[in-house]
């Protein structure tokens, strides 16, 4: 990317903002008091990682519209051979003992491999590459997914088109949400400002729920009778809850209740945040969703498997990330040669979601077993991260090391006990299907079954006796000593 802010930077989508509330989802030791929403919009979320960056003079220190490629380890030497590539194409190497990815998990788009998607006559994008230059209004639009992104996007662009058309494989529940696009008030922002550790409190009380209660509803119970409608008492009372939120707002339209309400637990995938906007919108004389497979795209538009056609002027791409590809396309080798993809498989696994067995010196933010389905904040998640990879460094350093990896066996310990809870949570319920958590085999490894204080508990200070730990004199062969 040409500047900072990830996500915020990539996805300028019509709609797009965070579905954590911003108080929390922001640093702790750069706090906010000035965000103009709860739940703040790209363009604020965006400025606010760009003035970071310029208050903490990282500009300098960072290099744009540069990929990282691959990397290899050279184990004579204890250092990581990085190779970029420049916006020109051009290639470069570059040499460092340590090597940290935070590239994140949403962040490469997924296009569905429909047939004759290329022979659309239209623009057709992905919703994370938004094509600005493309005006909307008076258009009938196609948007094909209605996840996180999607859900977005209809309320704001259905005001503007001529017609939408919404495919969508499965419903998704929703949580309500009624402040979901309310301003801070003028008080809570003076109080933000003046009051001795207000703003500090206000965190607390928005980071408790998600981080320390959201985990309750998917987790299962094995005595709980019908494990067909929910996983869990409290599951059912969630059911409950967002079911009434459905129904109250689609009244009689028995049609509509039978597409929006889902037929699997709730909690089974990322619930979204609502105000009403979704189903108010699908309720348009311009809307119409549409729940039948596509069959193919064609000059004119979509095809469905009962042999409709859907003519439409742009078609648009909500169809999420390549999330269980977890560093993809990033080529790393590590120690004898080894390629992380080709030892992962089909199922990604890091230490803590952190480190790997023989990858020396390689730390990973946001890894594997690390995403956060439950609500919690991964801003947080970074932190902690983050300062459990510094306190690695220092010892990396202090201590005068050639490389440092933790043991197959550590690596193995947290796998296995990450996916043992996994198993009991409500997202690995077989009536859970279109869901980006599951690989192609039905497996769950890239998301967290750990509560935050739990994985900080986890991560607060390295255990060096899960670690193996290589003095710089004992990595070379005797002859060079």
């Amino acid at each position: 990317n040409a500047g900072p802010g990830g996500t915020w930077w990539e996805n300028s989508y019509p709609g797009a903002r965070v579905d954590v509330a911003n108080h929390f989802y922001c640093y702790s030791f750069e706090p906010n008091n000035d965000w103009t929403h709860f739940f703040a919009e790209q363009d604020e979320l965006q400025d606010y990682f760009a003035r970071v960056l310029e208050k903490h003079d990282l500009a300098g220190h960072v290099r744009w519209q540069t990929e990282v490629v691959g990397a290899q380890w050279d184990d004579h030497d204890g250092m990581w051979s990085v190779t970029l590539r420049s916006a020109d194409g051009q290639t470069a190497t570059t040499r460092t003992r340590a090597l940290i990815t935070a590239v994140g998990q949403l962040n490469r788009p997924h296009l569905p491999d429909f047939d004759g998607a290329g022979t659309f006559a239209g623009p057709a994008f992905h919703s994370s590459a938004w094509d600005h230059s493309v005006d909307l209004t008076g258009k009938r639009v196609a948007l094909i997914g209605a996840g996180a992104s999607g859900f977005q996007i209809a309320p704001a662009i259905a005001g503007d088109v001529e017609h939408l058309t919404v495919f969508q494989r499965t419903a998704q529940w929703m949580f309500p949400n009624p402040m979901y696009h309310d301003e801070v008030g003028a008080g809570m922002r003076w109080a933000m400002r003046h009051l001795p550790y207000y703003g500090r409190w206000y965190r607390f009380l928005v980071l408790w729920p998600g981080a320390d209660k959201g985990l309750d509803a998917a987790r299962g119970d094995t005595d709980y009778a019908d494990q067909d409608e929910a996983v869990s008492e409290i599951n059912a009372a969630a059911r409950i809850m967002f079911s009434q939120w459905i129904t109250d707002q689609v009244g009689d339209d028995d049609e509509l209740l039978a597409k929006v309400l889902p037929d699997y637990p709730a909690c089974g995938k990322r619930t979204l945040q609502d105000n009403g906007s979704w189903l108010q919108t699908l309720q348009r004389d311009n809307v119409e969703l549409v729940r039948t497979p596509i069959q193919k795209i064609t000059p004119r538009g979509v095809v469905t498997a009962d042999g409709l056609t859907h003519d439409v002027d742009v078609i648009v791409y909500a169809t999420g990330f390549r999330h269980t590809d977890v560093l993809w396309p990033l080529k790393i080798t590590g120690r004898n040669g080894i390629d992380l993809h080709e030892m992962w498989g089909r199922r990604p696994y890091a230490y803590l979601g952190i480190t790997v067995p023989n990858f020396p010196n390689l730390f990973i933010i946001y890894g594997p077993g690390t995403h956060l389905a439950h609500g919690g904040s991964l801003i947080f998640q970074s932190e902690l991260q983050m300062r459990y990879i510094n306190r690695c460094l220092e010892y990396l350093a202090e201590h005068d090391l050639h490389s440092l990896e933790p043991t197959a066996e550590a690596a193995t310990a947290w796998h296995q006990r990450t996916q043992a809870e996994i198993k009991n949570m409500v997202w690995s319920h077989p009536a859970v299907k279109h869901t980006y958590f599951k690989n192609a085999d039905g497996e769950i490894h890239t998301v967290s079954p750990w509560r935050l204080p739990e994985y900080w508990a986890a991560v607060r200070e390295p255990d060096w006796s899960h670690f193996i730990l290589r003095p710089k004199e004992a990595s070379r062969p005797a002859c060079e000593r």
